[in-house]
């Protein structure tokens, strides 16, 4: 009899340290989340003015959000961090460097592009995950009546997720115009971005602004785009902006003045975006950084962009967008 008893007590303790450790454990995942994921985290890489350290130092912490997850499934927070992160990382180091390689390296420029249309959409599903977790509905099919409910129960502190989620996707979308299952889901990109207009329209400084900038010069007026649609949305973004951030004025550059073939508006809103400067809005440093950089060389390789006098510029070889020598102002 006290053979059971020693058993059952010895049985108890093992019990106890399990529950103990797998408590302390999630406590731990999620103190790990709040600092990786919370508005202080992101702010050690969105307010660095080094865009290769933060290129070199990302995909590690890239891996640590896939490491916490693993153990915290459920974590929305943690989700969107690592949502954004990957499609931040898409966006500023592989599709904007690829798009301006020579012709001579088609390949590489297809190797990036694939890869980024890859980290689009793995954030895009982790951003459907973190919707998931307080609306089941997004786990469905997005032409689901579930998707659509889940979609019209959103609340605004859902923006994020939402924002962040419709930029994967058509981020992935914008590398691979030729993947017709990609592109027959533009409506729903459409919706989760309309939602989080229709909830906060000024998010993150005119972000939705810019992403509608974009997007309706890109669609066809027939469809119900066109570059007016795209024009109101940049004089949103830009005011609420207020001169901290250049990418409104590339964004419309590169959107609308080269289709245009409107030169003098190009080159004004790239000097614009070299104007701003970098330490007016610490949180948007690293963005501000990049842009600076991109605008510095579109205002190098006019003739790729523009026909001048001599012509279109057919030579474009040798010039590298992220020298670091061009800002030694």
């Amino acid at each position: 009899m006290r053979g059971v008893t020693l058993a059952k007590s010895a049985l108890l303790v093992l019990v106890l340290v399990a529950v103990s450790s797998c408590s302390i454990n999630r406590m731990v995942v999620r103190r790990m989340s709040d600092v990786l994921a919370g508005d202080g985290g992101g702010n050690v890489f969105t307010s660095d003015d080094d865009p290769e350290l933060i290129e070199a130092a990302l995909p590690f912490v890239l891996k640590l959000y896939d490491a916490l997850i693993e153990q915290d499934p459920q974590n929305a927070q943690l989700l969107l961090g690592a949502s954004s992160g990957y499609i931040s990382y898409a966006n500023a180091f592989l599709q904007t460097p690829a798009e301006m390689l020579p012709r001579s390296e088609f390949e590489q420029r297809e190797r990036m592009m694939e890869r980024a249309k890859r980290l689009y959409l793995r954030g895009r599903d982790l951003g459907l995950r973190g919707l998931a977790v307080t609306h089941s509905g997004f786990a469905d099919s997005p032409q689901s009546d579930g998707f659509t409910a889940a979609l019209a129960a959103t609340r605004v502190q859902d923006v994020p997720l939402l924002y962040w989620t419709a930029a994967g996707w058509i981020g992935a979308i914008s590398t691979d115009p030729f993947d017709l299952d990609l592109s027959l889901a533009m409506p729903h990109v459409a919706l989760l971005m309309d939602r989080a207009y229709e909830l906060d329209p000024d998010f993150d400084d005119g972000a939705i602004h810019e992403f509608y900038l974009v997007y309706y010069a890109a669609v066809p007026e027939a469809l119900g785009g066109g570059r007016d649609r795209a024009r109101y949305h940049f004089e949103h973004a830009a005011r609420l902006a207020a001169g901290t951030r250049s990418s409104p004025y590339v964004s419309l550059a590169t959107a609308v003045s080269i289709p245009e073939q409107n030169l003098d508006e190009f080159v004004s809103l790239m000097e614009r975006a070299l104007a701003v400067d970098p330490d007016l809005a610490p949180q948007h440093r690293l963005v501000n950084t990049i842009r600076r950089r991109q605008a510095a060389w579109y205002l190098a390789n006019l003739g790729r962009f523009f026909l001048t006098d001599d012509g279109w510029d057919d030579d474009w070889e040798d010039d590298d967008w992220d020298d670091p020598d061009w800002d030694n102002d």
